[in-house]
């Protein structure tokens, strides 16, 4: 394929090109998000079992805790023992502990599973990721991202729908069966059908001895332009968790039902699910901090516009300003850490971009509902510019124009070459040779050898 064919890739012509292993990696990604349940109503199926609220809630953050903790140990380890590795003993490793989680008998128990679950139910996405990045030429990377987007987002939509239906006729314990199966049936799948790349398993250990195992995440954190693109990360991710956390509360103070929240997380959906893939044809084709950088200052500009008169219209317009933001930067910024990362650290890489985003999630709610109690809807005076400030820190750290390229092996060194002005005894004298080409065979002599010195600079 030619470059010019490459550079403008179809969504049809990069679904009929992309490798096998990838396209696992994408169905794998749509089973797991289809049944995860666990997140959604954990809380929910301890309190039913006779659980405080608090009991509850501890169970719940240690659930959180294991999932940002994961990501980083996935990244690490798949680093060092391979991808696929991870993946499987990861989804094995989370099927089983949600079905022992139905069965705790005590807090401590829970406490304790639900840690451990977290852990295994994350660790496998770097892995994945670093995977599709290697598997994916660079030019189609955004939009193979937005296809694993794609699916996150149709199982995270369809998958509450069947959680509804599994409520009504059976139980909790049935539902987290359900998501125990799905993350079997993705290890099992990881197991038989995906199949050891050149770095993975094989490659993978031994390429990391010495300095380089040494360095782990300071390797990664040594790297000042993408440590900006990972603050913006941040950042980015405590202005968008507010669709959850304030945006409901200013919808209903403002005067609206239930119903018109739920509409505008319907237009987000939807949006989402349509335009996204397709928008990643064009998208992709830019310097990738573009995007990112754009998508992130529609974001906070979308949540800025919550400001203005609150007509159904316009917090409609809003929410579709800031989706469309979210549109355009997700693809990239899933593409970007392993495409910049060098090859013996794109776990870490991606597990790094990962992790502040999680700690966004986390924090993100507190800042808003604590600026929403103290200002009201000047709260979206205090969240929106996060993302403002996170365009800004993209454009720097990724840059504009720049396109994207792997940087170094870690610790790699360049073999030290003969100095030009040294004159190697091994090797003839550069001139007794120019002089022997000249010289008839029946007049050339041996010259002596000479001894090791330095050779005058005659320039």
């Amino acid at each position: 394929m030619s470059d010019g064919k490459a550079s403008h890739a179809t969504v049809l012509g990069t679904l009929r090109e992309t490798p096998g292993t990838v396209r696992v990696l994408v169905v794998g990604n749509f089973i797991t998000n289809l049944a995860a349940f666990l997140n959604a109503f954990l809380v929910l199926f301890l309190t039913q079992r006779g659980f405080s609220a608090f009991d509850s809630g501890v169970a719940f953050t240690a659930l959180m805790v294991g999932r940002i903790s994961g990501t980083a140990v996935g990244g690490a380890v798949a680093d060092r023992i391979g991808y696929r590795l991870v993946i499987v003993w990861s989804m094995i490793g989370s099927a089983v502990l949600t079905a022992l989680l139905v069965h705790a008998p005590n807090l401590a128990t829970v406490v304790v599973v639900a840690l451990l679950a977290g852990i295994f139910n994350q660790a496998y996405r770097p892995a994945a990721q670093a995977w599709v990045v290697e598997l994916t030429p660079m030019n189609r990377q955004v939009m193979v991202f937005s296809f694993l987007r794609l699916t996150f987002n149709l199982g995270s939509t369809l998958g509450p729908l069947g959680a509804a239906l599994v409520l009504v006729y059976y139980s909790y314990n049935v539902l987290f069966y359900a998501d125990a199966t799905g993350s079997l049936v993705f290890g099992l799948v990881a197991l038989v059908a995906l199949r050891s790349g050149p770095r993975q398993e094989t490659d993978a250990a031994p390429a990391e001895t010495g300095p380089e195992v040494r360095a782990g995440y300071r390797q990664v954190l040594s790297d000042g332009r993408f440590v900006l693109f990972v603050v913006g990360l941040f950042l980015t991710a405590i202005t968008y968790i507010q669709l959850t956390a304030t945006l409901p509360l200013f919808v209903t103070d403002a005067g609206y039902s239930k119903q018109t929240f739920a509409l505008l997380l319907a237009i987000n959906g939807f949006v989402v699910i349509v335009f996204e893939v397709l928008l990643s044809k064009w998208t992709q084709r830019l310097p990738i901090g573009l995007p990112m950088s754009a998508g992130m200052a529609l974001l906070g500009i979308g949540y800025l516009m919550y400001l203005g008169p609150s007509g159904i219209g316009l917090l409609a317009v809003a929410t579709v300003v800031w989706t469309f933001g979210e549109v355009v930067a997700t693809p990239s910024m899933m593409a970007y850490p392993g495409m910049v990362a060098p090859p013996g650290l794109r776990g870490r890489y991606i597990a790094a971009a990962t992790v502040p985003q999680q700690a966004g999630y986390s924090v993100g709610p507190l800042i808003g509902v604590a600026a929403w109690e103290w200002w009201g809807e000047g709260v979206w005076l205090v969240v929106g510019p996060f993302a403002l400030v996170a365009a800004v820190l993209t454009a720097i750290g990724a840059g504009l124009r720049r396109r994207p390229e792997p940087a170094p092996e870690p610790d790699a060194t360049v073999p030290d070459l003969p100095d030009p002005d040294v004159t190697r005894p091994d090797l003839p004298d550069p001139e007794v040779a120019q002089a022997a080409l000249l010289t008839p065979p029946e007049t050339i002599s041996e010259p002596a050898p000479e001894p090791l010195t330095l050779k005058e600079d005659t320039r």
